[in-house]
This record gives structure tokens, sequence and C-alpha cells, in this order.
């Protein structure tokens, strides 16, 4: 299931997950369109431009999803992703990239627990089909 197929079934009220708090670590407001929507579903959601006050924010507030640029002004992506699930271990990770993922990320990210790599600019169909596979994911666990 993809796209918005898998965007219409993560909100039907039969399959909607009971967990939804996401925070976006991203310098561009690319989010807009996906915060408000999440918010017309009755989502928390935040966003902050930069790994510092990522992990304020982690901190400050138990979050389920983390959705963070790979390359942000003060840290790296695999880095906050490091940082923040030392402090939320319960917390899953998505990595956003301008650029196609090429290897290294990809082995870095996994060893430092990120659950998937989108590309940037965020598409909305293509987010909802993974945010809609980790949080069935975290039903399961």
């Amino acid at each position: 299931m993809y796209g918005v197929e898998a965007r219409d079934k993560m909100y039907s009220s039969e399959t909607q997950p009971e967990c939804g708090d996401f925070l976006f670590v991203t310098e561009r407001k690319l989010c807009t369109e996906l915060e408000e929507f999440f918010t017309q579903e009755n989502l928390k959601v935040a966003r902050v431009e930069s790994g510092k006050e990522a992990l304020a924010a982690i901190e400050a507030e138990p979050w389920t999803i983390m959705v963070a640029d790979a390359q942000l002004p003060d840290i790296d992506g695999v880095e906050l992703t490091r940082s923040a699930l030392a402090k939320r271990p319960d917390m899953y990770v998505v990595l956003g990239d301008s650029e196609p993922p090429v290897i290294d990320l990809c082995d870095k990210a996994g060893l430092a627990g990120v659950m998937g790599i989108v590309n940037t600019p965020y598409n909305p169909d293509e987010l909802f089909t993974l945010l809609w596979f980790v949080m069935e994911l975290r039903q399961q666990f």
C-alpha cells in the first residue's frame, strides 16, 4: 500500500494507531502541509530547526516519531539520532535527505537506529507511507 491509499488508511477511524506525536527537525518550512494534516487529525506536531532545539524538545516531552533532515546547521541526522535515542530509546526516527541515500549514510543511519530515509523536500505521500509503517510497527511491540 502506497501514497494516498496509505494516508487514507492511516487516518481511517478503524485503523488509526494509538500514538502520534511527531517532531519535525528541519530548517525548511516544507512540512507545513504535514503539520496541518496531523493537527487536523488531533495529533501533536512540532517543528524545530536545529539539533540543539530537537534535543531540548526530546528532553521536555516524549515524542513518538522524529523526522529530521540528514544535514542540519549544527549536527548531522545520524549523530542527532544517536543522541535522541540515548534520551528516548522508544522513539522512532526517520531521516530526510535531498540526495539519493548513499550506502554509507544508510549503513550509519541503520546502526544509529533510523527506521527509514525519505527524500526532501518532504513528499506527503511518501512520508505518510513510511510513518504508517512505523506506527503500525509500534503497535506490535
